[in-house]
């Protein structure tokens, strides 16, 4: 009889094997990635701005307000990197409404990228109905955008710098203390002709006679489905 039960046994182990290995061990569970928060907000362009893109015909969505998630690089970076290509729209103290495709996003990578797909726009006298003014890159594809840890959007070396590093980037490292020299997307500034279009008005600043602003608002605009990629 023991013998009986002690094939059973047998049996039953050959026929309902236990894995003892857990083969997710060093598996990223998809639950305990945090997810992306979004603004909900009315999107403040028409959707043709992006009918040449990435973006075309995709649902976009504000993964970052200045004036809610704070106007450091640093808040900038947390809200907008690894969410791919994306649309940046600004609002200057004189009412003054601007942007900027980003054809690569932002990763922090303290590098630049060449590229043709990037451009600025800007609409003239609150015209929001009436399609915004595109100011290709120009000069060739060299050093379209930069991606500074530190520092908010920048188009070339001049175009168009929202919140630029307050200390000199070299090799990943600016300076003595990585933690100081923080941009403040508050400040902005554009020069262009040498890397970026100048205005159909001649004018040699995105933001008309001046070549500073000061900046109230930066709204930033992904799409989710490229976002949940990374």
């Amino acid at each position: 009889m023991a013998c009986g039960i002690s094939n059973s046994v047998f049996q039953r182990l050959k026929i309902s094997p236990q894995n003892f290995f857990d083969w997710n061990i060093g598996k990223r569970n998809s639950n305990d990635q945090p997810q992306p928060k979004y603004h909900d907000i009315h999107l403040p362009f028409s959707p043709s701005l992006v009918s040449k893109t990435f973006l075309k015909g995709r649902e976009l969505k504000c993964c970052y307000k200045a004036s809610i998630d704070g106007f450091s690089a640093t808040s900038f970076h947390n809200c907008c990197d690894f969410k791919g290509p994306c649309v940046i729209i600004g609002y200057t103290n004189k009412s003054f409404k601007f942007g900027a495709f980003n054809p690569e996003g932002y990763r922090s990578t303290d590098d630049y990228y060449d590229t043709f797909d990037a451009f600025l726009f800007y609409w003239t006298d609150d015209e929001e109905t009436e399609p915004p003014i595109i100011l290709p890159k120009v000069g060739g594809s060299g050093a379209a955008l930069f991606d500074y840890a530190r520092g908010g959007p920048q188009f070339g070396a001049d175009g168009l710098l929202i919140g630029p590093p307050l200390a000199p980037v070299m090799g990943g490292f600016a300076g003595p203390d990585t933690n100081s020299g923080i941009g403040d997307l508050r400040q902005a500034k554009s020069r262009l002709g040498l890397s970026y279009a100048k205005r159909p008005d001649g004018k040699e600043s995105l933001f008309g006679d001046e070549y500073k602003a000061t900046v109230e608002e930066v709204q930033v605009f992904c799409s989710p489905q490229i976002a949940s990629l990374y």
